[in-house]
């Protein structure tokens, strides 16, 4: 059994279940080995890897992937620090643009985990059918209440629909913490004195 092989003469592996046989009913028996299907073959390794093997694309310098699409992203990473350019590039392998993930340090720092915490979010709004710039509004406004980040950006959208200056609407958005009622008649009576 197990006992017998932990004498200071044993210096292999052991299992405490090398002799152990498995109950079935009041009867113990020990299992049977088991082993592949009859007619079943491993192909051979080499075979496999050389199947496998996949022969990396040859890029051009002006198709590296990961650079900068725009000029003005381009030469804001050559002003950055070493350790944000390290920061940038982190992001950047996880799928991300330079430009968005440059955005989103502007507003959150080096810090990788909140950078990506405002890409995510960002990225989950414009998919909503909510537009890009008020989705930054919002983050910017809202950012610890995904609740509030949504009211705000409906009751964005819906305004500007009424034909309302954006600048006015997220002005009476804060002012009226989001109210519906209270913005409206807000706008409405800023436009009436135009």
């Amino acid at each position: 059994m197990a006992s017998k092989k932990l004498g200071a003469d044993f210096h292999g592996t052991f299992s405490y279940l090398d002799d152990v046989p498995f109950k079935t009913g009041d009867k113990f028996k020990t299992p049977a080995k088991v082993g592949l299907p009859i007619g079943f073959s491993l192909p051979d390794c080499l075979q496999v890897v050389r199947e496998v093997q996949v022969t990396p694309p040859n890029f051009s310098v002006s198709q590296v992937p990961n650079m900068p699409s725009c000029p003005q992203a381009y030469s804001e990473l050559q002003m950055l620090s070493p350790s944000e350019r390290q920061c940038v590039e982190t992001v950047v392998n996880m799928g991300y643009s330079y430009e968005c993930v440059l955005r989103a340090m502007k507003k959150k720092g080096e810090n990788i985990e909140q950078i990506l915490d405002y890409l995510f979010a960002h990225g989950q709004l414009c998919e909503k059918g909510f537009d890009p710039l008020l989705v930054e509004e919002a983050l910017e406004m809202h950012q610890c209440s995904e609740e509030k980040m949504m009211e705000f950006l409906q009751l964005m959208s819906k305004f500007k629909e009424m034909g309302f200056e954006l600048k006015d609407i997220k002005e009476v958005l804060l002012l009226h913490n989001n109210d519906q009622d209270n913005a409206l008649e807000d706008l409405m009576a800023r436009a009436g004195a135009s």
